[in-house]
């Protein structure tokens, strides 16, 4: 039975795992073509005035849009990295507990916080679709735009759950991301006397 029990948690696994995969693929596939067709828009746009004297009227909207998209489905490719922007004084400060009841904390903050603004941006979003605004150049409809919110913030959401779920589940390790844990780090303290003990030989030699 337990045997069973293992196997059947082993395959949950796997089967989560290639899901991410193929997450973690559509989302590096929208946040290239996006960030080039972005560069491509607006270089195209600036060449167009400067040259041919008649700018493309469509540029800002569609560099507005590709911006929104970029930055809302970036978030849950951020957090499986650990690329996004932090402040690590503290961590660094703290003992290896610290630094492990920390990352367990800010998870689990982060999820709630994630899965909240979710739910706002799905209410924001079907107030958008009840009002039929469309866009002023192209005239596309409003909600384009905003269904990436949601989108967003349910996968960084997602993303900050397996984040807690690999430092609940793992007692040893340390996870800031999703992919590989903390390295080991020692005290500061004992850094710090190191560093000493090393200046003060070279001053003696």
């Amino acid at each position: 039975m337990k045997k069973k029990e293992r196997k059947r948690g082993r395959f949950k696994l796997d089967l989560i795992k290639k899901i991410d995969r193929v997450v973690e693929k559509i989302e590096a596939f929208i946040l290239s073509s996006g960030i080039i067709l972005m560069a491509a828009v607006l270089i195209g746009n600036v060449i167009a005035r400067r040259v041919f004297n008649n700018s493309w009227t469509f540029a800002e909207e569609v560099g507005q849009i590709l911006v929104v998209i970029v930055t809302f489905m970036g978030i849950g490719y951020g957090v499986r990295k650990g690329q996004h922007v932090n402040m690590s004084a503290i961590i660094d400060l703290a003992p290896r507990k610290g630094k492990k009841a920390m990352a367990t904390f800010i998870a689990a903050i982060s999820m709630v916080t994630m899965f909240f603004f979710a739910y706002l941006s799905f209410r924001y979003t079907l107030t958008v679709i009840a009002r039929g605004r469309v866009t002023p150049a192209l005239e596309l409809p409003r909600y384009i735009t905003t269904m990436f919110l949601p989108i967003g913030f349910t996968l960084g959401g997602i993303q900050y759950l397996i984040n807690l779920i690999l430092n609940l589940t793992n007692k040893e390790d340390i996870y800031f991301n999703n992919e590989t844990p903390m390295a080991d780090y020692e005290d500061v303290s004992l850094l710090e006397s190191e560093v000493k003990e090393m200046n003060e030989k070279e001053m003696k030699s």
